[in-house]
């Protein structure tokens, strides 16, 4: 005689339960508590033994005592405890962990007849995400900061200069751009060695960041090249400010106990004009190397393709 069957659905759905790696609590039509997962006490910190036979709501009020900021979302589960709509919270912090909660209602014949409460761990995945959000956050910013000096890279100048250089066009306004060479660094560097030429930099960059105006764009082009995006001005303006600038760098140098010679070329954009942002820099650069060319800390200005100016010639 075959020996009676000892399966049984119960057993199979304890199993079931202990195997899952989310937490589940199952109600039935009364929202008593007839069925919890071994993850429930991991995860929620109930003893799934001891919440059998318990109320929803106790069962609800017990992991509201351990996180009161969820108080609010157990009792809009609360209210929705035989109601046919699925419920999902995501996400939602209990203790140290972070869950998405699901609740699903158990219907029969269009009748709700019960609810399961599933919750799944996603603290892992969630601080992986963070933790890749914060290292992409580090890297744009690196990508858009030199290393050296810290101020705003290349890259990052040229995205300001083009969203300057729309705007004024837009609103028919002028801006400057500035391009500022370090007389003699190559020497420096020979002299005392790259750290000291580094920490020059610094210094010097410093300088013309505090001489700027608020809204002025200070960045570091390469080497010893320092550029500096100037809106709404004009020539005279820009003539004084880079005066300005020139000095506090050439002091802040000498404080330090070195002596320095800066050398710049300015271009003004002003309407109406046909240059684009590029054709601007290039009349910067146009400057710069005329200011060059006419000796140490020299400063010239192109309003517009016209010839270079010395801003300090009165005659």
């Amino acid at each position: 005689m075959a020996a009676k069957g000892r399966y049984s659905p119960d057993l199979a759905l304890d199993a079931l339960l202990d195997a899952l790696d989310e937490a589940v609590l199952i109600f039935d039509e009364t929202l008593a508590c007839r069925g919890a997962g071994g993850r429930v006490a991991a995860l929620l910190g109930l003893d799934p033994k001891a919440v059998l036979g318990q109320s929803r709501a106790d069962v609800f009020a017990r992991l509201t005592s351990a996180s009161p900021e969820t108080a609010d979302l157990f009792a809009s589960l609360r209210e929705r405890a035989l109601t046919p709509e699925r419920v999902t919270i995501d996400p939602l912090e209990i203790g140290p962990r972070t869950l998405v909660w699901s609740s699903t209602p158990l219907t029969r014949g269009g009748v709700v007849v019960g609810r399961i409460e599933l919750a799944r761990d996603i603290t892992r995945q969630r601080e992986v995400e963070s933790a890749t959000v914060a290292m992409a956050k580090r890297l744009d910013e690196v990508s858009l900061v030199d290393p050296i000096t810290g101020l705003p890279n290349r890259r990052r100048f040229e995205e300001e200069h083009e969203r300057e250089h729309r705007r004024a066009q837009r609103v028919w306004d002028s801006y400057a751009l500035a391009r500022i060479d370090i007389d003699g660094m190559g020497a420096f560097n020979t002299s005392y060695g790259r750290p000291k030429g580094d920490a020059l930099l610094r210094l010097l960059g410093e300088a013309l960041r505090a001489s700027r105006r608020q809204y002025d764009v200070v960045a570091r082009w390469g080497d010893d090249d320092f550029v500096v995006l100037l809106p709404c001005i004009d020539k005279n303006a820009a003539a004084n400010v880079m005066g300005r600038a020139a000095a506090a760098m050439v002091s802040a140098a000498k404080e330090a106990g070195f002596t320095v010679t800066v050398s710049a070329g300015v271009a003004v954009w002003a309407p109406p004009s046909a240059d684009s942002s590029i054709d601007v820099f290039g009349r910067a650069s146009a400057a710069l190397a005329a200011a060059k060319g006419s000796g140490r800390s020299a400063i010239r200005i192109d309003e517009g393709g016209k010839a270079f100016e010395d801003p300090h010639d009165n005659t």
